[in-house]
């Protein structure tokens, strides 16, 4: 009786988001048309689209009062009321798309997301467009997130990208609308758990969203770093930046929503002022020496909408006296870090930390020496995490500054003094090849770690929140040079790599040179132990020519066929990337091309790596406790190292010696599946399943008499190794 009632409020309650969605289009409609900021003249209001939407709004209560009615008349009758999915409970074996209630409640949503968005400052900016566009906006929303909660495919995904790459959308702005669907989840009535699952999942969106945003300001950062002197003869010095003031004015005392602020003012007085400060701005002369920006606008209640007027009008400005792309992107860049200024809103990681009964974060946490005890936990399960460990196997002396510093990052943004600030942590990553899956790695390691220091659910919520907001500044190296890596191959092709490269003969010497490396390779030298060298230099030259745009053509098998029953990871793909970047310094390839190289190949992982299996990271933390055999043993080479001992003594064994007799290839392929089933027996991360074991032996004529013997080999081979 209680699911029964449940599912009614809640069907009552997403038919009325419907009505609701039809009134708050009316809503949006008066109020961006009331005068503001002391206008006293608003924009015209469309008469027939209001009727329009009223009798919409209308004939939808009319529907709802009699959908209302009858299910009232079967209730009363003994039938079953109105027949609708509970969302009381749920099932996390369905699609996400069934777990958030189907296409009904999606809708209403994104009815209820836009509704808010249109009102918000963070975002509204981009919301404010005309009634029929905003509606081919939402309609399109809707159908992404059909088919990406694997409903409908009613999108092509792949249209994401392009369609947000030329609009200035930042991590803020993304967060914003994230937070904004949130909530309107939350009041559709999703359970919190699907809700949770289908806000991390679209996170994955983030990078294709923000990507052109984050790539123009990130090359019009690293041209201002050259000299702002550079800009601010492009812009055509004071006489230039005089000018752009005069048509900034036009454009800002014609638009609705910000001449409020200027109306009674003496504009040229504002102008001039504005005129002198921006100036300096754009690496003119020091002559400004009015009031601080925050003193001058603290009273007049801006918010990030009216500054991304203002920012949107200056685009405009400039746009329409002809400058370039670069140059515009370059002035926003400027313009941007006014912002806190101007909104008296304050920065860095620690004005976003959460308090709690005038608690911070690192208060509830328990202090910096427990955030020291969470860095220590999460950076040896980072070394066991194949998805990041490439960057975390290093010597001690480099991991010590590396915790060091991760330490003092969540301590300022947790609340505690600041030591370590956003634009170090920049520098810092800006090298490495941090993607967001490196990156979401990282902060899984992170929450786990802090689960096994005890630390309070909501508190790790609210840590992870602080550490979202670093995501840009540790991948933004990564994302640019990728971007316009990219960008050049879909543009001028990749017939110039190869080119670059040195044609068939130098991609043969970077093959042979990989090779060498991979052989001396400790991490994946195991992979080609008994393989042929001679034998695959020739197929990886050919793929590899023809992957750089070389007219070759490939004789070898597909990728994921000669991988199949490899079981490589991610970090061992790593290995193999890093391997190759080498070999291209060795021939003198530039950067730029090697990033372009590096591009063509992360294409690859999805068919080298196959299936993965999923990494237990609290599992392989709390491994760590204890030392276990397999770090007693010396970690996977010394394992690997006793695997080859032990096989060795057994092959001269004439109790076991048939069943060791082997060609080289069945040979090293027995080698590799003994070693990668001792890593995992002996507290290791293992690459073979237990559950092949005996299936693998079922057929072979193994007594006790034969295993007692294997163990014994097995002990001569350990006291080898002393």
């Amino acid at each position: 009786a209680v699911d029964k009632t449940y599912q009614d409020i809640q069907s009552v309650k997403t038919r009325m988001m419907g009505v609701t969605g039809s009134l708050n289009q009316l809503k949006v409609a008066v109020a961006t048309a009331l005068p503001t900021h002391g206008d006293t003249k608003g924009a015209q209001i469309n008469l027939a689209f209001v009727r329009q939407e009223l009798a919409k709004a209308k004939d939808a209560v009319f529907k709802f009062k009699e959908l209302v009615k009858a299910a009232a008349e079967e209730g009363a009758a003994g039938g079953g009321g109105m027949n609708r999915r509970a969302m009381g409970k749920d099932d996390k074996s369905r699609t996400l798309y069934e777990r958030f209630g189907g296409d009904l409640n999606l809708e209403a949503a994104v009815e209820l997301l836009f509704g808010k968005a249109v009102m918000d400052s963070r975002v509204r900016s981009y919301f404010e467009i005309n009634a029929r566009k905003l509606q081919t906006i939402r309609q399109r929303m809707f159908q992404f997130l059909s088919g990406f909660l694997g409903g409908p495919k009613l999108y092509d995904a792949t249209n994401i990208k392009p369609s947000h790459y030329h609009m200035n959308i930042t991590d803020f702005h993304f967060d914003s609308f994230i937070d904004l669907l949130s909530i309107a989840t939350k009041e559709v009535g999703v359970h919190a758990d699907a809700c949770k699952d289908f806000l991390t999942a679209l996170g994955k969106v983030r990078k294709d969203i923000t990507t052109g945003c984050t790539v123009r300001m990130e090359l019009a950062q690293k041209n201002m770093e050259k000299g702002k002197d550079g800009l601010f003869k492009r812009l055509d010095g004071e006489s230039g930046i005089k000018a752009i003031m005069d048509r900034f004015f036009d454009v800002v005392v014609a638009d609705n929503r910000i001449r409020g602020f200027f109306r009674g003012k003496n504009h040229d007085t504002i102008k001039e002022g504005a005129r002198v400060y921006l100036t300096e701005a754009f690496g003119g002369p020091k002559i400004y020496k009015g009031r601080d920006l925050a003193e001058i606008h603290s009273a007049l209640g801006v918010s990030d909408y009216e500054f991304d007027c203002f920012l949107l009008n200056m685009e405009r400005g400039l746009t329409g006296l002809g400058f370039d792309d670069e140059t515009v992107d370059e002035v926003i860049v400027c313009l941007e870090p006014i912002r806190p200024a101007l909104l008296g809103r304050a920065r860095g990681l620690a004005a976003h930390a959460k308090l709690v009964d005038g608690r911070t974060i690192i208060d509830r946490m328990g202090g910096e020496s427990v955030i020291e005890g969470i860095t220590e936990t999460m950076f040896a399960g980072l070394i066991l995490d194949a998805r990041v460990r490439s960057y975390f196997e290093i010597s001690k002396e480099k991991a010590m500054p590396m915790r060091t510093q991760f330490t003092a990052v969540a301590v300022g943004g947790f609340g505690g003094p600041t030591t370590v600030g956003e634009k170090v942590v920049r520098k810092a990553h800006y090298g490495f090849n941090i993607t967001d899956y490196h990156f979401d790695a990282v902060v899984e390691n992170f929450y786990c770690a802090c689960e096994l220091m005890d630390v309070e659910p909501d508190v790790i919520a609210d840590a992870t929140d602080i550490l979202w907001m670093v995501r840009n500044d540790v991948t933004a190296g990564c994302t640019v040079r990728l971007e316009v890596a990219r960008k050049k191959s879909e543009s001028a092709g990749t017939d110039n790599l190869f080119v670059s490269l040195g044609k068939e003969d130098g991609i043969g010497k970077l093959v042979v040179d990989m090779f060498n490396l991979l052989k001396e390779d400790p991490r994946v030298m195991h992979f080609f132990g008994g393989a042929k060298i001679t034998t695959l230099v020739p197929k990886v030259r050919e793929y590899l020519a023809l992957l750089f745009g070389g007219a070759v053509n490939y004789t070898g098998r597909p990728l994921d066929r000669i991988h199949s029953t490899m079981a490589i990871t991610d970090y061992e793909f790593d290995c193999f990337v890093g391997a190759l970047r080498q070999g291209m310094r060795g021939l003198g390839l530039d950067t730029q091309s090697t990033d372009e190289c590096i591009v063509l190949l992360e294409v690859l992982r999805p068919e080298v790596l196959g299936k993965q299996r999923s990494h237990n990271i609290k599992k392989a933390m709390q491994a760590i406790s204890a030392k276990t055999i397999y770090e007693r043993l010396g970690g996977q080479q010394g394992v690997t190292e006793m695997a080859e001992a032990m096989y060795t003594t057994a092959g001269t064994d004439p109790r076991v010696q048939s069943f060791f007799e082997r060609n080289k290839a069945r040979a090293t392929s027995m080698k590799k599946r003994i070693s990668a089933f001792m890593c995992g027996t002996f507290g290791g991360v293992s690459t073979y399943d237990r559950e092949d074991l005996r299936p693998a032996h079922y057929e072979a004529n193994i007594t006790d008499y034969h295993f007692d013997a294997f163990l014994e080999n097995f002990w001569v081979a350990a006291e080898l190794m002393e």
